[in-house]
């Protein structure tokens, strides 16, 4: 096999082979067109910009026939790409993408939606007058072609998969590309051991759960945990943090700050998280538990005592330990609260938000029973965990009877059946979500004690 590189074959040049009959794919062992209406125009965007190509390889072919000789190329590499640039020359792309107008589905970056783009909704045939100078630019861009020469068909088949056989970019591999803040924040704490200036928090390097071939698993937990995290999900903004939700999150968030307060809150949860766990008594976490106990860190952090510190670990172990028989009794046809609220949403729809707050909130509440956190000023109510708790436990509901609305994390207080002032302790079974606006005061919280307790009376009587 010989192969010669082509430095100076331009646009103008393959595309006048294909449409001459020329150039063509072997449908024996190439794919046919799978590239979507996007992907082309973004190959035409890349073109216009001056961003260079990967390699095309094209197979030249000398045979005679009849005493004629005939010329041609057929593509090893490169079908996709020839196949884009062919169809906007020939009018079959009428509008390429506008990085503004289109910023939906383009989701092109800050710096390039702040730039001149000329060519934006525009078609080949739209490139004249002032804009002819686009149409030269397209058509005079070089392309990186090797030309393989070899009368064995095998070899040039042979390249083709040796070519096709290096494993393409997953999906959090492509967001580690991408610019902007967010793409900083993961690599800073997730990690990218092939890059010295990310060695990642030590909680995602040492604690969880990895393979010997990571492929950025680790990099796509800390942006799912970030994503919930920063979203506030323990106010009641469960998320799907899927792949087309990851991938959305990335793009809104190019402008993300690293030096906010609230990235400097994350990375002290998970240092807080590295030295109750750094003991290394039990296995790595796995992806659903990293989620759960940054949120519920999250939750204790400010309001309570630094008394949960000392049994949290033990708590976790004893919580996973029911987890791990629960899943051992569905096997055997029986299961109980530790399957239905969270082992069975770690299986199926994992990444939903409607099976992270469900698993949440189990969690959350199993892990307060043993923990018993302790506020810090008993007078200033309650705590982050145990509103959450009670949020949770009431169905977002105002207890008020004469309301019984929704109620929105931000308008969510916790009233004291028997008030504070009164004795009334500060306890899960003391409390229930009201409106603020609804809040009982004075004859009106009186008047609340007395129809809860009644309600609480009807229903053990029933």
């Amino acid at each position: 096999m010989e192969t010669t590189p082509m430095p100076d074959f331009t646009v103008k040049q393959i595309l006048a082979l294909k449409k001459e009959g020329m150039l063509s794919a072997n449908p024996e062992y190439q794919r046919g067109a799978v590239w979507s209406e996007n992907q082309k125009k973004k190959l035409i965007d890349s073109v216009l910009r001056g961003y260079p190509l990967p390699l095309i390889y094209l197979h030249y072919k000398k045979k005679e026939v009849s005493g004629m000789l005939r010329e041609s190329f057929e593509i090893i590499d490169g079908q996709q790409r020839i196949n884009a640039l062919y169809e906007f020359m020939e009018g079959a792309i009428t509008k390429l993408l506008d990085p503004i107008k289109d910023d939906k589905i383009a989701k092109f970056p800050n710096f390039i939606k702040q730039g001149d783009c000329p060519w934006a909704n525009k078609s080949f045939e739209d490139f004249k007058g002032d804009l002819g100078y686009l149409q030269s630019n397209f058509l005079e861009t070089k392309l990186q072609i090797v030309k393989v020469i070899t009368e064995r068909e095998d070899e040039a088949r042979d390249l083709f998969i040796r070519l096709q056989a290096g494993l393409p970019l997953n999906a959090q591999e492509k967001r580690d590309a991408w610019p902007g803040g967010y793409t900083e924040f993961v690599l800073k704490f997730g990690g990218k051991k092939e890059i010295m200036r990310y060695p990642g928090h030590e909680f995602f390097q040492k604690l969880v759960e990895r393979q010997s071939t990571d492929r950025g698993r680790a990099r796509q937990l800390c942006a799912q945990v970030g994503m919930l995290f920063f979203e506030r999900a323990i106010e009641g903004n469960w998320l799907e943090i899927g792949t087309q939700a990851l991938d959305d999150y990335y793009y809104k968030n190019l402008d993300f700050d690293l030096e906010s307060k609230e990235t400097q809150r994350f990375r002290i949860i998970l240092d807080k998280l590295y030295e109750i766990f750094i003991d290394a008594k039990r296995p790595k976490f796995k992806g659903h538990e990293v989620i759960h106990l940054v949120l519920l860190v999250d939750s204790l952090l400010n309001d309570y005592t630094r008394s949960w510190e000392d049994s949290f670990a033990s708590a976790f172990d004893a919580f996973r330990l029911q987890t791990g028989l629960a899943k051992k009794s569905k096997k055997e046809g029986i299961t109980n609260e530790y399957w239905d609220q969270y082992a069975s949403g770690t299986q199926t729809n994992s990444d939903q938000g409607d099976s992270i707050k469900l698993r949440h909130t189990f969690f959350s509440k199993k892990m307060f029973d043993i923990i018993q956190p302790k506020l810090k000023d008993s007078t200033r109510g309650y705590g982050e965990l145990e509103r959450e708790i009670l949020y949770y436990k009431y169905k977002k509901t105002c207890q008020v009877f004469e309301c019984k609305g929704e109620i929105k994390w931000g308008d969510l207080e916790i009233h004291h059946i028997d008030e504070h002032h009164k004795g009334g302790q500060t306890t899960l079974e003391n409390g229930v979500p009201v409106h603020k606006a609804c809040h009982p005061k004075g004859r009106g919280a009186e008047e609340f004690a007395r129809k809860w307790k009644e309600e609480k009376e009807k229903k053990s009587t029933v």
